[in-house]
């Protein structure tokens, strides 16, 4: 399932681990393999490393602090999403060393006939796979699946220098989160300048992984009711990369798919494991893909291992799986969950009612429904004020140059900006050389 911008997610309330209480025991058996769920094994709490600090890095006190936009008479309150493009995909392995699939592939949806009992979820999940593999440069694979997939494709290099953010639709949730008010948890978002207008939005979250308290059931429901593609049974979570217009802003977004349709399959040139890329597109090519026995690095590069298998799936088959108590589901909140949609333009709700596990029904709404065109409608001064500090933070970031490395912290409310200690870049120089290209 994908991730949320807290460890509190809008499908699966988890608790703390310390307010677990008597979780189901593992199975004596081994679990056959699935996409994103955890394995059932309880390693113990000491098992995970201890929370980071929200301010760690952090100069002491902070260069501003930034308010939530006003809206005038002669804002635009219809912020659309226009020439939405995929641009690329790859999904996780539970490898031990970094291994992407690209261009992998969600499971399928088994269309299971109701009702049907799962169990409860066990074990450990991920809140940010991305950083937990690769914690220094937690935006490489999405580079690497883009540039790979306009390579397969024979397109030209993709434009990085003509896009204005790169991020995970995890920080725009955060953001307008804030925006919104109310009860706000306090998150953090690291940012960096390439090139001459690009900023990079990092994910940081306290903890990467968590454990199961065994009082959800999303994980195992999504396991009970997708099937793996072939070629991608190694797989632990698939992303997704997206370009698109935002009121006049380039995006490109990164997020997690939950699961897609049924797919007649197109399978893509390049799916052997041990199979040769001679190089990436553009300001890459000078950073080589071999095989998994060859992984993708040089001198400033986290290696990162390749395996080609998968398909590319179209974007109207993207599907978010959603999950509530029976007792619960007239509290459903369909404003938490509409710019979950929006903001990647999945194309599918699917909203699994479950009474103590036993599902017994599963409503399916689409992004373009009425209903839910009716919760846009509510929420377009929100998503406009989002656009409008987008465009505060980009012009900040820009101030500062490619050197500034500014931090957004929101605690208390309040979103405030601070400088990071460290100099250090969050993509290595072949990577940041992408951006710097004359297409941008």
């Amino acid at each position: 399932m994908s991730s949320s911008a807290s460890s509190s997610h809008w499908r699966r309330q988890s608790l703390p681990l310390n307010q677990a209480r008597n979780p189901v025991p593992p199975p004596k058996t081994k679990p056959f393999l699935s996409y994103v769920v955890p394995e059932y094994s309880i390693p113990p709490e000491s098992s995970l490393p201890p929370d980071r600090r929200l301010n760690e890095g952090l100069s002491e006190e902070p260069l501003k602090t930034l308010e939530v936009p006003l809206l005038d008479g002669l804002d635009d309150v219809d912020p659309r999403i226009e020439d939405c493009q995929f641009i690329g995909s790859y999904s996780w392995t539970k490898r031990t060393h970094p291994t992407i699939i690209i261009p992998g592939s969600p499971p399928e949806w088994a269309n299971r006939p109701s009702p049907y009992n799962v169990q409860p979820d066990m074990g450990i999940h991920y809140i940010d796979q991305n950083s937990y593999r690769m914690p220094s440069a937690n935006l490489l694979p999405l580079i690497v699946a883009v540039n790979q997939k306009h390579k397969d494709e024979g397109c030209s290099p993709f434009p990085w220098g003509s896009m204005d953010f790169v991020t995970d639709r995890n920080g725009l949730r955060k953001l307008l989160r804030w925006i919104i008010g109310g009860e706000v948890k306090e998150f953090r978002i690291d940012a960096q300048l390439v090139g001459k207008k690009t900023v990079l939005l990092n994910r940081w979250e306290k903890r990467t992984r968590e454990q199961f308290n065994g009082r959800t059931y999303g994980f195992r429901f999504e396991k009970a009711s997708t099937n793996t593609v072939k070629g991608c049974e190694e797989a632990s979570g698939h992303h997704r990369i997206i370009s698109y217009d935002f009121k006049g802003l380039r995006m490109v977004v990164r997020f997690e798919v939950d699961a897609c349709m049924p797919q007649t399959r197109k399978r893509p040139e390049r799916r052997s494991e041990a199979s040769t890329v001679d190089s990436l597109t553009g300001a890459l090519s000078s950073m080589t893909l071999t095989s998994t026995a060859a992984p993708f690095s040089s001198s400033t590069m986290p290696s990162l291992n390749i395996i080609n298998a998968g398909t590319y799936i179209p974007q109207a088959s993207t599907i978010e799986l959603a999950t509530i108590a029976e007792y619960r589901r007239d509290k459903f909140s369909w404003k938490e969950a509409y710019p979950q949609l929006f903001l990647s333009q999945t194309s599918h709700l699917f909203l699994a009612v479950h009474l103590r596990g036993r599902f017994t029904s599963v409503e399916k709404r689409k992004l373009a429904s009425l209903e839910l065109q009716k919760v846009h409608e509510d929420m377009k001064p929100a998503l406009m004020k989002l656009r409008k500090i987008l465009g505060v933070i980009q012009r900040l970031m820009i101030e500062h140059g490619s050197k500034g490395r500014l931090t957004f912290v929101c605690s208390g409310g309040k979103l405030a900006v601070y400088q990071r200690k460290s100099q250090t870049s969050c993509l290595p120089d072949e990577a940041v050389s992408c951006f710097e290209s004359a297409r941008g």
